[in-house]
């Protein structure tokens, strides 16, 4: 999948700060909580500035530093459920911030929500089948992925900028926007599908 290369490549250049940050001692959920503080103080700027090419530049560099707890856990022998719980939830809450920081830039409410909505129901649809039964991240390679939707949006928010089509009165973002979110949603019943099986098959 795009995002598990996405991820490899990333951490492979993030691996000597990881070293560093395990060398001073700094324990991963910090770093967790860090990233989130930096991702929101990147969306109130934006806000703010309205600056959207500086926006994608910036909050990308926030997404490629959410790698860094993962590789400073494993590599200090610190990787703990809490640990994982808790990056769970800050991506989500990272995820929430940047696309209402969108929405109040743009004035595209009606889609960012959505988009957001089914971003959320992609992750509880697994999470709510891992209450019924067994499950492994392995068996669920859906179509658009944490990594995928994000990189997604943000390249459409920055083609708004360098790009002037614009289809029946839109820009390049708001039909990123749309075509994004049909993904989302498709991908909640792809996933809805697949925990139907997989609960009815262990729960037998």
């Amino acid at each position: 999948m795009l995002w598990s290369r996405y991820r490899e490549a990333v951490g492979a250049r993030l691996r000597p700060l990881a070293a560093f940050l395990m060398r001073a001692g700094v324990s991963p959920n910090a770093v967790t909580l860090a990233t989130l503080a930096l991702g929101a103080v990147v969306c109130l700027w934006f806000v703010r500035s309205r600056a959207i090419l500086p926006f994608c530049l910036a909050i990308t560099v926030v997404g490629c530093l959410d790698v860094l707890d993962g590789l400073l856990a494993r590599a200090g022998g610190r990787v703990t459920p809490w640990g994982g719980y808790l990056d769970a939830v800050c991506d989500r809450y990272f995820e929430a911030m940047v696309v209402l920081a969108v929405a109040l830039v743009t004035g595209y409410w009606a889609l960012c929500l959505l988009a957001l909505s089914g971003s959320l129901l992609v992750s509880y649809a697994k999470a709510r089948a891992a209450l019924e039964v067994r499950v492994s991240n392995q068996e669920w390679p859906d179509l658009m992925e944490r990594g995928e939707r994000n990189l997604l949006f943000i390249a459409g928010l920055a083609a708004s900028q360098l790009v002037p089509w614009r289809p029946l009165g839109r820009d390049v973002f708001w039909w990123t926007l749309l075509l994004g979110s049909g993904l989302v949603h498709l991908t909640v019943l792809q996933r809805v599908a697949r925990a139907k099986r997989v609960i009815q098959d262990r729960s037998r």
